[in-house]
């Protein structure tokens, strides 16, 4: 058991988190192949993130949002560390739950970096990934929580409890992303989509080969020569195989009907790509800049789609945690 003499990095006794929320942009394969399923690609984004500010407590104590959710999160490290003592936790920020944004990975990785640092663990990204059994299927929120940026990961292969990150590249900053938000709808979680992975029908190895070539071939060379027209068009078709894979669990290619229907309008002003982030209902679209962003958001909210807009840029930073000294730096991942 570790008790509360252990030394922590925190002459203050409080460390703040910042993690940041992640669009999921498509899986590379679904075959369940001999090296590796899933396999995926995605991007840190701008606008939503999960802030907590913690510190060493005889017991758990949490403040903020999810209140039950955020505690059974915490609790559940303490008992995996063996920790007899426990957190007090105020969350001051919070990624939407279940919309495809990647909430909880990046509260359970916070919540564990809060913990390794202030009962001295010097735990890794990846040591918390497996104490809170994040990351078992795409890698992309674990490369968003240690980098930021634009991630590709290869799956996770035979002997591997967690997926490969094998790239990670700044995101045009001129870039936009468009999200568009059903507050009436939920993407699948917990049991429900750990069944819907097992329903879901195999993507043909023919179709999971054409995918990763167009990652290869187009999007990644679209994303280094900052070729908007054409990473859009990639995003677009690899969204539309994979939408129809997706589609008998989630009631449609889009989990949202609203949401599918401003996308196509959004295709029609600009876009040069959209698709849904994970299990949704989120959906995003692609901009080359702010002006025609703006523009398609602005001509949208006149057809009076019952969605929200929310305008967004790259997150080319990891998480961050800083002790609450006055004068500490943040550190980055």
């Amino acid at each position: 058991m570790l008790s509360n003499k252990t030394q922590h990095d925190s002459d203050a006794g409080l460390i703040r988190v910042t993690a940041p929320a992640r669009l999921h942009l498509g899986f590379l394969g679904l075959d369940g192949a001999d090296q590796g399923r899933f396999g995926s690609i995605g991007v840190g984004i701008t606008g939503f993130s999960t802030t907590l500010v913690a510190s060493r407590s005889a017991h758990v104590v949490v403040q903020g949002d999810d209140t039950g959710h955020v505690a059974g999160v915490t609790q559940a490290l303490l008992d995996h560390y063996r920790i007899d003592t426990g957190l007090k936790v105020r969350v001051e920020h919070s990624i939407p739950r279940h919309q495809g944004l990647g909430s909880g990975t990046q509260l359970a990785l916070a919540l564990g970096t809060a913990i390794s640092a202030l009962y001295g663990l010097n735990a890794s990204v990846e040591d918390l990934a497996i104490a809170t059994g994040r990351g078992r299927r795409s890698g992309v929120g674990l490369g968003v929580f240690r980098h930021g940026g634009f991630i590709v990961d290869s799956g996770r292969s035979p002997g591997q409890a967690l997926p490969t990150t094998v790239l990670r590249h700044d995101f045009p900053a001129p870039w936009r992303l468009v999200l568009v938000l059903d507050p009436q709808a939920r993407g699948l979680s917990g049991a429900t989509e750990r069944n819907a992975f097992k329903t879901l029908p195999e993507l043909p190895t023919e179709v999971g080969a054409a995918l990763c070539q167009q990652v290869l071939m187009q999007l990644l060379p679209a994303l280094l020569e900052q070729d908007c027209d054409r990473f859009g068009a990639a995003v677009t078709n690899m969204q539309a195989h994979l939408g129809a894979c997706f589609s008998a669990a989630q009631g449609g290619v889009y989990a949202s009907d609203k949401v599918r229907q401003a996308l196509e309008f959004l295709a029609q002003r600009y876009a040069t790509g959209i698709g849904q982030t994970s299990w949704g209902p989120t959906g995003f679209a692609i901009f080359p800049d702010h002006d025609r962003a703006r523009q398609a958001v602005e001509a949208l909210a006149r057809e009076g789609v019952e969605v929200k807009l929310v305008s967004v840029g790259a997150q080319n930073n990891g998480a961050s945690k800083a002790p609450l000294t006055g004068t500490s730096k943040h550190r980055r991942f």
